[in-house]
């Protein structure tokens, strides 16, 4: 699929997108992801860790997805259009090291992410080999759709403690971030996504206001808040899942639940999230009798741009 100048201009200069998969309920489960165009190739490439296979285990068992391509932060582009691409996934059964996919990880380290100065360090080696462990992702794009600029971006302060019920985290949201990304099934089953602003109904739904009319239907949906300063490893969210309508041409949305990021708990402490990350991946490669790869760490680092 061929893109005119602008589109391709954002899927280069993106950071951080919105990546969309079905579940196995039949729901919607939205994400931010980095992803790396490859314009030659018509496909945008885009990785997990071993330790959180759940969006590729989503793809392998039904390969429709959407990107949306809404917060320019970092992109240093000025009025960028929000991009909808919609698309078919791959995940094959491969587990690479970043030697394997250097032309993902050149374009993730163009960026500069916060981390990026530590891979030379022999302690952040010896703990994050599972991190750079990654399972592959690979979107060709079937359908475009360009819409305004959104607006983005959001408050950095302290989220609320983790015991805050969801409704008072929603409520947190709406004071913290302008948008959020609105992602459902369209009339084809396929998931589709748009920026929106959401406030409370004086019943307790979330009424939603696309930029213009959505190609959603009815039924089970998310609203994934976020920001970040150029990096999918550094921003902040919140992933709210719950059952949409559209009522006389106004959405809605009944809350139901936030699920957790990465699995059936959020480790507190960067120790612990170690830990539960080297489990994870070892879990995942134990289970399919896959020896982990070996990593090479000064190939990784000479990736960094200059």
């Amino acid at each position: 699929m061929e893109f005119d100048a602008k589109v391709a201009e954002v899927l280069s200069s993106t950071r951080v997108l919105e990546f969309t998969t079905l579940t196995p309920a039949g729901g919607v489960s939205t994400r931010p992801m980095a992803g790396v165009w490859f314009g030659e190739r018509g496909e945008i490439v885009l990785t997990t860790p071993a330790a959180y296979s759940r969006k590729v285990l989503d793809i392998r068992r039904d390969g429709r997805v959407a990107l949306l391509y809404s917060d320019p932060a970092g992109s240093g582009l000025t009025g960028m259009p929000v991009v909808l691409i919609q698309g078919r996934a791959t995940a094959p059964e491969v587990v690479l090291p970043p030697q394997d996919l250097e032309r993902y990880w050149r374009g993730v380290l163009d960026a500069r992410p916060p981390w990026a100065d530590a891979t030379d360090d022999p302690f952040y080696r010896s703990a994050m080999g599972w991190f750079y462990t990654r399972l592959p992702i690979v979107v060709t794009p079937l359908r475009v759709d360009v819409l305004e600029p959104a607006v983005t971006g959001g408050d950095w302060q302290p989220p609320p403690p983790d015991g805050a019920s969801m409704n008072e985290r929603i409520s947190d949201a709406l004071t913290r971030y302008p948008t959020a990304v609105f992602a459902a099934r369209d009339r084809h089953g396929a998931p589709c996504s748009t920026r929106a602003t959401v406030s409370w109904t004086d019943a307790g739904t979330l009424r939603l206001r696309p930029a213009r009319p959505f190609a959603g239907t009815s039924g089970p949906a998310d609203l994934l808040w976020h920001r970040h300063d150029g990096h999918a490893g550094d921003l902040a969210s919140l992933l709210v899942t719950g059952e949409a309508a559209e009522i006389r041409g106004e959405w809605m949305l009944t809350p139901a639940r936030v699920p957790r990021p990465a699995g059936h708990r959020e480790p507190p402490s960067y120790q612990e999230w170690l830990e539960d990350g080297q489990t994870r991946s070892q879990a995942y490669l134990s289970e399919r009798g896959i020896t982990p790869p070996n990593i090479d760490w000064d190939a990784l680092t000479s990736y960094k741009a200059p």
